[in-house]
């Protein structure tokens, strides 16, 4: 049996802005708790919001169990 998760994060990305590089980097600790468990991410995507320092990711997670 294939068992299905979908996560969506939402990264306010204004900080980069700040600074010399432009470069932020995120830990996304409930995509990380996932992968832990035994998931893999079989698709991702992202999507726009009303904000230009906020971006939205949806993974698409997947798992085979017994």
């Amino acid at each position: 049996m294939i068992k299905q998760k979908v996560v969506t994060v939402n990264i306010y990305t204004g900080d980069a802005s700040k600074g010399g590089n432009k470069v932020r980097e995120v830990e996304l600790d409930i995509v990380n708790k996932y992968l832990d468990d035994g998931f893999i991410i079989v698709d991702r995507f992202t999507s726009t919001t009303n904000s230009t320092f906020n971006i939205n990711i949806t993974f698409i997670l997947q798992k085979e169990t017994e």
